[in-house]
């Protein structure tokens, strides 16, 4: 008999809890999932409607500002920027304040983009937040944003 079989094997009651990180990605995942049938059936990847949603207030913003606001790390943001460029989504100008700095800017493509996307991502959203009576959809909203601002806190 090997030492292995010998033992008896313990069960953890965490182990068949999901951990905190686990419910987190799989609420991401399958929000992401509706998010993109919606965004997606009209030719535009989830990542590229997050910074169009970001830029649709027409402000000039940074590459870090915009990575900040879209919750993006920064060289995904560059790069995803890059092709969003190559689309004719958004334009580049130069910071007349310092012409070392890059402002980005939404193109009136981009803006017709958001146009003929917002009614159905609204609605999107709408049935996500029915799922829960206003007082949970505010208590989630509350959890989540204490959670983002503790992990940002640690990560300083």
């Amino acid at each position: 008999m090997s030492y292995d079989s010998a033992m008896p094997r313990k069960r953890h009651l965490e182990s068949r809890i999901p951990s905190l990180h686990t419910l987190l990605n799989e609420a991401n995942r399958r929000a992401t999932a509706d998010l993109r049938r919606v965004v997606g059936a009209k030719g535009v990847p989830v990542e590229f409607w997050r910074v169009l949603e970001v830029m649709a207030d027409e402000r000039g913003r940074s590459m870090s500002e915009l990575a900040e606001e879209a919750g993006m790390q920064l060289s995904a943001t560059s790069k995803l920027v890059d092709r969003m460029t190559d689309a004719a989504l958004l334009q580049r100008s130069v910071d007349p304040e310092d012409h070392r700095r890059v402002i980005l800017h939404i193109s009136d493509f981009g803006l017709e983009k958001v146009k003929a996307l917002s009614g159905d991502v609204r609605r999107q959203r709408s049935r996500l937040e029915a799922q829960f009576s206003s007082s949970r959809e505010k208590q989630l909203r509350e959890l989540l944003a204490d959670f983002i601002r503790a992990q940002h806190r640690a990560s300083e």
